[in-house]
């Protein structure tokens, strides 16, 4: 019996030691998982929101850097496009951008986003001198936002050759456009390349990794005062406004490059603003300071997660999905009667287009300084030929009206002509001549559509026929508003 009893004392003393041990190892885990809790929550509030600061501060970093790499795409189409008579005209090239970012591995997984716009803020250049205002650039712009938790929300903007900076209601420019006053005896030579970005308004907002693309279109002349003034007229004023959500950027800009230049502010020039969303460099008539201006504007199709664009003027692969702007003038593309085309995208060099309507005579307009590239149609038959678009696939707002600009020479006097647009009921007019065959005039007329898609837009044009004389087009045109 005592062996028997010691043997159950011996037994119970076992299993006690095993429950202790048991116990120990539990409190143990419990106090080292709380031990972990704990840790992670200080590091979680006292280290994680510095640790998600930073990580947001440095994709805001990259997606800086992407914008820097569409301002230095769009300046290599610029300086390619105005030196290099073979450019391939649609070239594109796309810029990745890293949306959103900012996580921190098992503290704070979850990423911040961030959102990529085209043209969904108006920004517009106009350029006024003596009594003459010529019509605005519509320049459109890249936009990112960023939508951090930690790190203080900046917008990057892309605007008429400029890159622009702004937290709140600030804003700086951080990189220049392409705008220049230089100053030689008193004479002072003023240049700006406006930067057209077409292409419909669109945004994504993602983390994930999305894509820019930009397409290099034309060259455009906007404004030559060599070409455009007459004899012995000479600028001593003029104002450059533009209208955006980056006031301060350009106000400051335009007051530093002016003073770069050597005028002084209140006497020779002054910053103004029309309005709380337009800034403007007035440049004052003081003494025998005379400007020259030289503007011309580069066309970009900015278009996001795609490839390839429209192109003002024409020259697309069709079927590409291409939008067709309101606000936008087109040269037509094609015609019925195979006559060429490609010529009747240029005009002459710093033209101002008149804005009367009906016929408008351009004096001087063919000068030792410009052959006119157009299109001559002997008139032994009628001229019956229908223009049209074959590029585009769809309209970004439906049309109400078309503007028809036609530059053209006739070597007899008012022919009767018979035309109309999309489809409309014919229309008779006149054209103007002159016996001699020099005097260039332009048309501009605006008439009311109803179409929904491109390939209706057509400008039907018939013209009676004169033997022995001949119909020239040097340009034609269409904006839809």
């Amino acid at each position: 019996m005592n062996q028997e009893t010691r043997g159950k004392e011996e037994m119970s003393r076992k299993n006690l030691l095993k429950s202790e041990s048991a116990a120990a190892i539990a409190i143990a885990a419990v106090l080292l998982l709380g031990l972990a809790f704990t840790i992670i929550s200080v590091v979680k509030l006292n280290y994680a929101p510095e640790w998600k600061t930073n990580a947001e501060r440095d994709y805001s970093y990259d997606a800086w850097s992407n914008m820097e790499d569409v301002k230095t795409r769009a300046d290599i189409f610029t300086r390619f496009m105005s030196s290099d008579i073979n450019y391939p005209y649609g070239l594109s090239a796309t810029v990745p951008f890293s949306m959103g970012g900012g996580d921190v591995p098992v503290f704070e997984p979850s990423k911040s986003n961030s959102k990529l716009a085209v043209n969904t803020e108006e920004c517009t250049m106009s350029i006024t001198f003596g009594n003459h205002t010529l019509d605005p650039v519509h320049c459109g712009g890249v936009t990112y936002y960023s939508e951090n938790k930690q790190y203080p929300d900046q917008v990057f903007r892309y605007e008429n050759g400029a890159l622009i900076l702004a937290q709140g209601e600030n804003s700086q420019m951080k990189h220049d456009p392409l705008f220049n006053i230089t100053e030689d005896m008193g004479n002072y030579t003023v240049t700006f390349n406006a930067i057209n970005l077409t292409g419909g308004p669109e945004s994504v907002s993602s983390s994930t990794l999305t894509a820019l693309s930009l397409t290099g279109c034309l060259i455009d002349p906007v404004l030559n005062t060599d070409v455009y003034m007459k004899a012995n007229e000479t600028i001593n004023t003029f104002n450059l406004s533009i209208s955006t959500h980056y006031v301060d950027a350009w106000a400051t800009y335009f007051n530093n490059t002016a003073k770069d230049a050597g005028l002084e502010y209140d006497t020779d020039y002054k910053i103004t603003y029309p309005d709380s969303s337009c800034v403007c460099l007035s440049v004052l008539p003081t003494g025998n300071k005379t400007y020259n201006i030289y503007v011309n504007q580069t066309v970009l199709c900015a278009e996001l997660g795609r490839r390839g664009g429209a192109l003002p003027g024409g020259a697309l692969p069709s079927g590409s999905g291409n939008v067709m702007e309101l606000g936008t003038w087109y040269t037509f593309e094609l015609s019925d009667n195979e006559t060429e085309i490609l010529p009747l995208k240029d005009y002459k060099p710093g033209f101002v287009f008149p804005t009367e309507v009906g016929n408008v005579y351009l004096k001087d307009y063919d000068d030792k300084s410009y052959e006119p590239n157009e299109v001559k149609y002997p008139m032994e038959t009628p001229f019956e030929d229908t223009f049209r678009f074959s590029s585009f696939t769809r309209f970004s707002t439906k049309p109400k009206s078309a503007t028809i600009r036609m530059i053209y020479k006739l070597d007899y006097t008012s022919p009767s002509v018979t035309m109309n647009v999309a489809g409309n009921k014919p229309e008779h007019g006149v054209l103007i001549g002159d016996n001699n065959g020099k005097e260039y005039y332009l048309y501009n007329e605006t008439t009311s559509i109803n179409i929904t898609d491109p390939s209706d837009l057509t400008y039907y044009l018939n013209i009676n026929p004169h033997n022995g004389k001949n119909f020239h087009i040097d340009y034609l045109a269409v904006r839809l508003d």
